[in-house]
């Protein structure tokens, strides 16, 4: 009952408020005992109400009355537990949050593991494919693992993959189309000197113009070749300069006349005299013969070609249409492919050297235009043609 009496006092006394009934000013509080209730201090910091000097208050706030401040409030540090259970509690709950701790670290390692597998197993199967690519396994394919940044990047190994396989079959191609075009007339021209040699043929003027005509194929075939790798490493020759689309197809009809014909081939033109643009002259007359060419080389006669010229919006349209044969769908869109003929028999008598459509795209591209083949109306080929004109 004392204790009781002891602490009601006390409490009392933290308020500043009347000492409760037999309250003995001879046994003061303990002076170990911590303050645990606010204390009221006037505008100079002074108690008013409760025993914490200002400067034990851990933290202070204004009482601001009429726009000045009136006085202040200060909380007292936090009370360290004492009694036994306290200090039970609160080893408790320490113990209980390392034991928390403990195991949100376990299960972070665990998922790091996991998911440090999860994503090193596909770095590290891009990273063998890579290595395969490097050693020329362009058929290798790795499996698309998800919709994100990992399976991005699976997708486009994939891409690179494809395309340097298609790259090397190409190269390949051209490989065996370059030695095909360079064995052939080297075969006839041993065939003809051997028969010489032999005594079965004689040395006369008709196998000189054979032993020529071969040799003019493989100059040509050497120069189509050449315009064609200066084409592809951007070191093709041009003039720039204002020429008009239609002298240049005035030109080269005239000179393939004579050409058309022979070969039983009657052709109609409507060209616009009013559209020029700024372009090498001689290589856009090279883009109009080696077309002209083509139609002199697989139009059948007696058949017919037609050569339109027109403005379409900001660009002059060229458009070169003939009665066929045509070409088979599937091989359109290769059309524009080095060494491709459009016909598969590969007799030279008919096919050239497979480089000319491929030198006029170059050329297209060079003065900003397009260039694409077609089914024509008439039966047989269309080839169009776009480029800018001036402004």
């Amino acid at each position: 009952m004392f204790d009781i009496a002891r602490q009601q006092r006390a409490d009392h006394a933290e308020l500043g408020g009347p000492p409760p009934r037999g309250h003995d000013e001879r046994h003061p509080p303990p002076p170990h005992r911590r303050y645990t209730r606010p204390t009221l201090y006037d505008a100079d910091k002074n108690i008013v109400a409760g025993r914490l000097p200002y400067s034990d208050a851990i933290t202070s706030k204004p009482i601001v009355g009429e726009g000045r401040i009136v006085g202040w409030v200060g909380l007292p540090p936090l009370e360290s537990p004492a009694s036994r259970r306290d200090v039970n509690f609160a080893q408790q709950q320490t113990h209980m949050l390392a034991i928390a701790a403990g195991v949100v670290f376990i299960l972070s390692v665990l998922i790091a593991i996991v998911t440090a597998r999860r994503l090193a197993r596909p770095i590290r199967q891009i990273s063998d494919g890579a290595r395969a690519l490097a050693s020329g396994e362009y058929g290798m394919r790795l499996p698309v693992f998800a919709p994100d940044e990992i399976g991005g990047l699976a997708a486009d190994f994939n891409l690179l993959a494809r395309t340097l396989q298609e790259n090397e079959s190409a190269r390949q191609r051209w490989i065996a189309d370059i030695s095909h075009e360079l064995r052939t007339p080297l075969a006839i021209m041993r065939a003809e000197i051997e028969a010489v040699r032999d005594g079965i043929r004689s040395a006369d003027e008709q196998l000189i113009k054979s032993l020529g005509h071969e040799i003019e194929r493989l100059s040509r075939l050497a120069e189509d070749l050449y315009q064609l790798a200066r084409a592809d490493i951007g070191t093709l020759d041009y003039a720039f300069e204002p020429c008009s689309l239609a002298k240049v197809m005035t030109e080269s009809l005239s000179r393939f006349s004579e050409r058309f014909k022979a070969a039983e081939l009657d052709y109609e033109h409507d060209l616009d005299a009013g559209l020029s643009l700024k372009g090498d002259y001689r290589r856009l007359l090279q883009l109009m013969e080696n077309i002209l060419e083509n139609c002199c080389r697989y139009v059948t006669g007696p058949g017919k070609i037609s050569i339109q010229l027109g403005r379409n919006g900001e660009s002059a349209e060229i458009r070169i249409d003939d009665t066929g044969p045509g070409v088979e769908t599937s091989v359109l869109a290769l059309l524009f492919d080095p060494l491709l003929r459009g016909e598969h028999s590969r007799n030279r008598e008919f096919g050239g050297s497979g480089l000319g459509l491929a030198i006029c795209k170059r050329i297209v591209e060079v003065h900003g235009g397009n260039i694409g083949a077609s089914m024509s109306p008439s039966g047989g080929l269309r080839v169009l043609i776009s480029l800018p004109l001036t402004k």
